[in-house]
């Protein structure tokens, strides 16, 4: 979202230095309000991008003369969650677009993009070093390493406390729109407010995920024997250790198919805390509490 907001305030800045980003040209591209920039975000209750809102909001609008006679994008937030109906609609555009249009797809999933529409664009990859909250990812390693894994009901309440967690992120979500908007965010409508809330929490999300996969990356490097300096938590290694003789390289490899499996059936409508409690049921964590696999 950053980069496709400096790269729309290269397009829009009215001043000769680009982007100034005090001009009103930047100003309208932060805040979303530029007429000639059309933001397309998944439905709040479906959490998909169907195919009359494509057409309604993008496709009619884009074909349009642009406000200022210059440039006119289209920013597909979650472009992932396009139905197939919509990607199809949206495709033609996508493929001989008015002049002077810019298209951005983003997506933390670009898998789920049909490939006629990937084969149609640009790929750019971004890095995300963000962290969750360090009080919260000591929580999360902690849970990992319990003694407690390796039993149905001791999963069950480790499974818990990992809820638990993504509960304190929707809440700390919240209250970061809350901060970063100031009074402003009382003049957003529920639906947007909602919006963005959702959209961060997602990030914070990706945040607790990243570090679940981490730990059982470790776990699987230690399997590998690698050196000591590439695990992300190194002070962990007697963990680590003991669980991965208790572990067969297959099982390991697993584990990361089955978070990564985790990652994916997070962005469809089942309840997280089923999601969590049959993951972490399912994954060999190598605990003395399953005893010799």
């Amino acid at each position: 979202m950053d980069l496709v907001i400096r790269v729309l305030q290269l397009l829009f800045c009215s001043s000769a230095t680009k982007p100034c980003l005090a001009c009103e040209g930047c100003r309208r591209v932060a805040e979303r309000t530029e007429g000639d920039i059309h933001w397309i975000f998944p439905e709040l209750k479906t959490r998909v991008i169907g195919v009359e809102q494509m057409r309604e909001k993008l496709l009619n609008e884009i074909s349009k003369t642009s406000f200022s006679g210059g440039w006119k994008a289209g920013v597909l937030v979650g472009a992932d969650r396009m139905k197939e109906a919509s990607a199809n609609a949206f495709l033609k555009t996508l493929e001989e677009p008015p002049d002077r249009t810019l298209f951005f797809l983003l997506s933390d999933a670009p898998q789920q993009l049909l490939p006629t529409i990937v084969s149609r664009c640009q790929r750019i990859d971004l890095y995300d070093e963000s962290e969750l909250a360090y009080p919260l990812k000591v929580r999360v390693i902690e849970a990992l390493a319990s003694n407690q894994c390796g039993g149905s009901l001791e999963n069950l309440s480790v499974a818990s406390e990992l809820t638990a967690i993504l509960e304190e992120l929707k809440d700390a979500a919240e209250m970061l729109v809350k901060t970063e908007k100031g009074e402003d965010w009382l003049e957003d409508d529920e639906k947007v407010f909602k919006a963005k809330v959702s959209s961060r929490y997602r990030e914070m999300r990706n945040d607790f995920l990243r570090v679940i996969m981490r730990w059982f990356r470790d776990l699987c490097s230690v399997k590998c024997g690698s050196d000591q300096s590439l695990l992300y938590f190194p002070e962990r290694i007697d963990v680590y250790g003991e669980r991965a003789k208790r572990l067969t390289l297959a099982q390991v490899l697993y584990n990361l198919d089955a978070v990564e499996e985790l990652a994916r059936k997070f962005e469809k409508n089942i309840p997280e805390e089923i999601l969590l409690a049959y993951t972490v049921d399912r994954l060999k964590h190598g605990s003395s509490k399953e005893g010799k696999l």
